[in-house]
């Protein structure tokens, strides 16, 4: 393994790991550490004519990959003293064979990554977290299979993890490498196939401690969040010990500080009424980990949160209406990882509970109304996965999951009391077949896949699941999948038994009336819910078209049909107040009173969309010969390189200012360049049976949003260079609008482009080592405006006018943010 130090202003250590494939050694001996090839006792000059590289089927290598091996191992292989060229060569005894192993970290099965983010990659995003990382992917890390906005299943290299809160904290100077890989490849895992992949490798060597201060507010005025987090990570290969505290607090926005126009027309009245409530939250996070026995890694995650809230909820005689909400939120999860012969297996316990207070001031006589909910899970999972058989193409891998778990969910109010229970049991199976192997003419790899999973709910009966896919490369830069997912999904104890809560004073616009008025809503649980099912098809290509840049092109087809689909109750327009008249109360003149508005089913869902996207990274100037620019690793001082870097690495001095520094630099800078694309081809919903169908693409609306807009476009840019950095993420939806409102007129929403703007230094980078203050060291300051020209949506009516339930300020109330953190790290 080969370090080396840069000195001066970029005090930076560059490290070349393993490579893809390593040479085996004169004659196929296996070397004898899995980094470097075996080596004669007693070196000559190299005699590179007798020395030939070949695959461990004896084929010759791709001219590209011998070169590259020859010349990062020049001065180790070479041909015994006296041995003749013809010799050698008639008899193979200086043949090198190169075997191909797995990178360290890699997902289990054969599907490659969508995207893989270098250690450069990820600086260039000045993410403070993992979480934040994640997030700055956007539209990258998205799926549209899933039931809910849940974001990517979140692996640790490649294993799975109790928990997400297990690594969303981790700091981005301790990955060794992230890859984004599709939905497929969650059922290797025992997940659904509705959500993305993330593989977060880990360095087998780094500490640190964080810290962080930060202040964000919105420049009209009215709310401000101040936050502050502590971090301690230290990794040394399977062991692994990481303390979290992160707290923040945010101020109410009432509003009359936003000039929103009041019912009735008095100004006053928005003094009583928050946009976005005051808030405070305080987070605790621990995660050990280590190796117990041979072959056997164990880890235990502990969280705690707490989150307050108040808002105000409008004017009556005796005062302003309040409602509070306090949270809390505790897990302790554990993970088994090892290994039996060639099989891998996982097992993982989680124990989550999570209690709700809500008080909210009633309209009657000073009344108040207090709900409390409460819900207990206790589950355990177990997978197992590895190679069942060999077939001429490859091995045959299977993976098997059980899992079970106890639910409890207890919720209290003056309305009711609700208490429910669920035993759910599964287990899921999937098989990967290898029909044709990568050197096969004219077809490449190809690979069958097939899944099956069976739950059992206490409460809901027996749930059936089943898919299949095909997975192809035609060439090494092309990879096709297709698959097929049917599947049962229950809804959760919350949406069955929620407390029912009445909200006084929620505005809404009476679309039957063309008004807006203050109604009553009840919100909450309902028993009637059923189980929905969900049939997607999907065809997704991915093409990287320049082999020595890293250009990624991906194009996906998805289309869902779903019955039953469980819902939140929608707006109320004269559709869906037709389909569901009981969940509406009106008084003698016909003024809308009451709305129940607790989560339902609709009779039936249709969507098709079309995704692409463009995802370009690339260092800039002259760079370093022999050097692979994603296996580089960056430190603020020799001795922190030598501390984490495995004993007996090599570091080197560069002077400050000279080519090879400069080039050096070149290494570390970045541009990002990403265009993520949606296009919704159909998305309509079948309110009841023989009801009617709402298309979402033409007029149809289940939220405030009016629909849903037809094309959606995410454009990221990025560069980064000398320790500064800035991010540029410009998102745009076409316009949409609610159709059929009869005398009300139809509601036009204007299309949204909003813009927002990371700017980040590392100060002692940029300032360069030499002339750094101590206290500078390991020190980032960020700034971010998020909506940087303060777009808000726009609605407008028949007239041109805004109804008073769709002013921008409802729909966006603190339109543009500033925000400034500054992050050491010690």
């Amino acid at each position: 393994m080969l370090a080396g130090l840069l000195a001066g202003s970029a005090a930076t250590a560059v490290r070349a790991q393993e490579a893809p494939a390593e040479p085996a050694g004169p004659s196929g001996a296996a070397p004898a550490a899995p980094t470097a090839p075996t080596a004669p006792t007693a070196p000559t000059a190299p005699t590179a004519p007798t020395i030939r590289f070949r695959g461990a089927d004896g084929k010759p290598l791709p001219p590209e990959v011998e070169a590259q091996l020859r010349e990062r191992f020049k001065d180790t292989l070479v041909a015994p003293p006296g041995a003749s060229a013809a010799t050698a060569t008639a008899t193979g005894a200086n043949d090198v064979v190169v075997r191909a192993a797995r990178p360290r970290g890699a997902v289990i099965g054969d599907i490659p990554p969508e995207r893989t983010l270098t250690p450069a990659d990820i600086r260039a995003y000045g993410a403070s977290t993992v979480e934040e990382l994640i997030g700055a992917l956007g539209a990258q890390v998205a799926s549209g299979r899933g039931r809910d906005d849940a974001g990517p299943v979140v692996l640790l290299n490649g294993k799975r993890v109790s928990g997400f809160a297990e690594i969303a904290r981790l700091p981005p100077e301790a990955i060794e490498r992230m890859e984004v890989l599709p939905e497929e490849v969650a059922l290797k895992y025992g997940y659904r196939a509705d959500r993305k992949v993330v593989n977060v490798v880990a360095f087998e060597r780094f500490s640190s401690t964080i810290g962080q201060l930060s202040v964000a507010g919105a420049t009209e005025g009215g709310r401000d969040t101040v936050g502050s987090s502590g971090n301690y990570l230290s990794i040394r290969g399977e062991t692994r010990l990481n303390l979290d505290l992160d707290t923040s607090r945010s101020g109410k926005l009432l509003e009359s500080e936003r000039g929103v126009r009041q019912v009735g027309g008095d100004p006053d009245l928005g003094r009583s009424r928050t946009l976005l409530p005051s808030s405070a939250r305080i987070a605790a996070n621990g995660t050990v980990a280590t190796t117990i026995a041979t072959d056997v890694s164990a880890t235990l995650n502990g969280r705690f949160e707490a989150i307050g809230s108040e808002a105000l909820l409008g004017a009556v005689p005796d005062g302003p209406l309040a409602r509070g909400i306090d949270t809390r939120t505790a897990h302790l999860g554990a993970t088994l990882n090892g290994r039996l012969d060639r099989w891998l297996w996982s097992f993982t316990g989680n124990y989550d509970r999570t209690a709700t207070d809500t008080r909210t001031d009633l309209a009657s006589g000073g009344a108040r109304d207090v709900a409390r909910a409460a819900g207990t899970l206790a589950g355990i999972d177990f997978l197992l996965s590895g190679p069942a058989f060999e077939l001429p193409a490859g091995p045959v891998s299977a993976g098997i999951r059980t899992s079970a778990d106890l639910r409890d969910f207890d919720a209290r109010s003056r309305f009711g009391a609700t208490d429910l229970a669920r035993d759910r049991g599964a287990v899921q199976a999937n098989l990967d077949v290898p029909l044709f192997r990568a050197d096969t003419p004219t077809i490449g790899a190809l690979s069958a896949s097939g899944n099956v999973a069976v739950e059992r709910l206490s409460d809901l009966g027996t749930l059936y699941t089943h898919g299949y896919g095909l997975n192809w490369s035609p060439a090494k830069a092309v990879n096709v999948l297709a698959s097929f997912t049917d599947e049962e999904g229950a809804p959760t104890v919350e949406q069955l038994g929620a407390p029912l809560i009445v909200t006084p004073n929620v505005r809404t616009f009476d679309v039957a009336r063309g008004e807006t008025v203050d109604v009553t809503r009840v919100s909450g649980g309902d028993r009637a819910l059923i189980a929905d099912r969900r049939r997607v098809s999907s065809l997704s290509l991915t093409v990287k078209p320049l082999p020595r840049t890293d250009l990624t092109i991906s194009v996906d087809y998805l289309a869902t049909r779903i019955d039953d689909p469980i819902a939140a109750f929608p707006i109320p327009t004269s559709q869906i107040e037709a389909a569901f008249p009981d969940r509406f109360t009106r008084d003698a003149g016909g003024r809308l009173q009451r709305i129940v508005g607790t989560p339902l089913n609709f009779a039936r869902a249709d969507q098709r969309q079309l995704r692409w996207g463009i995802n370009l990274s690339r260092p800039f100037g002259e760079q370093p010969a022999g050097i692979d620019p994603a296996n580089i690793r960056y430190f603020p001082s020799a001795a922190e390189a030598q501390r984490r870097l495995p004993p007996g690495a090599q570091v080197r001095q560069i002077d400050a200012g000279s080519p090879a520094a400069r080039r050096f630099e070149n290494l570390n800078s970045r541009l990002l360049l990403s265009l993520q694309h949606s296009w919704r081809l159909e998305d309509e919903v079948l309110l009841r049976p023989g009801g009617p169908t709402l298309d979402l693409l033409d007029g149809g609306a289940l939220d405030t949003r009016g629909g849903r807009p037809r094309h959606e476009v995410e454009v990221q840019a990025g560069i980064f260079k000398r320790g500064l950095g800035a991010r540029v993420t410009a998102a745009w939806q076409g316009g949409t609008g609610i159709r059929g409102l009869g005398d009300a007129g139809d509601l036009d929403f204007g299309g949204l482009a909003t813009v927002n703007l990371n700017l980040f230094a590392n100060v002692s980078t940029y300032l360069g080592r030499a002339r750094t203050p101590r206290w500078a060291s390991g020190v980032r300051a960020s700034l971010t405006v998020t909506n940087l020209f303060n777009q808000r949506p726009d609605v407008r009516d028949a007239t041109g006018a805004t109804p008073i339930n769709y002013q921008p300020a409802y729909l966006n109330p603190l339109g543009r943010t500033i925000g400034f953190a500054l992050r050491k790290l010690f």
